[in-house]
């Protein structure tokens, strides 16, 4: 098996491996767990509920395209430092026939890609307009990444010419090689 089934693979076991959450709109995504929108933290610092549209802003040049950037955090016996020089990707959501959206599609070779920096932050570029999951691409592994103690997949809309802020997305643990931690 190639590496970008085995990617697609798993991703697609995490989505479907989801445990319903319990909410009343849980319900309409049966069978499967379908990914929801994350909730993100706002530029003030606070956590937005679960549901929330991440910020966005206008491109200070018109370029007929979109960007996301946020930043990566582990949490630390000594607080919250930043995941530094991680590849991270983007993939297409597709949905079933009834507009629920099921799977996060993901081709190593063809996905826009960023890597965090020393504060953990991270820019994508010149992307086409559409909707995403954010993916952590390991050397080994490829996973698609939750708020934090949700089932709430990290997906978002790219709009041309606007900036998608995810700031600050905050884990106790991510399959990490040790050299990322």
């Amino acid at each position: 098996m190639g590496r970008q089934t085995y990617i697609l693979v798993t991703v697609l076991l995490l989505l479907a491996c989801r445990p319903s959450s319990g909410r009343p709109d849980a319900a309409q995504n049966s069978p499967s767990t379908a990914p929801e929108r994350a909730g993100v933290t706002d530029s003030s610092g606070s956590d937005s509920e679960a549901g929330a549209q991440p910020e966005t802003s206008s491109l200070e040049t018109t370029t007929d395209s979109g960007a996301l950037t946020g930043v990566l955090l582990l949490r630390t016996v000594d607080g919250f430092q930043p995941v530094v020089d991680v590849k991270l990707a983007l993939g297409e959501t597709l949905s079933d026939d009834e507009g629920t959206e099921r799977i996060v599609a993901y081709d190593p070779s063809a996905a826009p890609v960023a890597y965090t920096d020393s504060s953990g932050r991270f820019l994508f570029e010149n992307l086409q307009s559409g909707r995403y999951g954010l993916i952590l691409d390991t050397v080994l592994s490829a996973s698609l990444l939750y708020q934090e103690g949700t089932d709430n997949a990290i997906l978002f809309d790219i709009t041309d010419d606007e900036m998608t802020d995810l700031g600050n997305l905050e884990y106790s643990e991510l399959p990490l090689p040790l050299s990322s931690r």
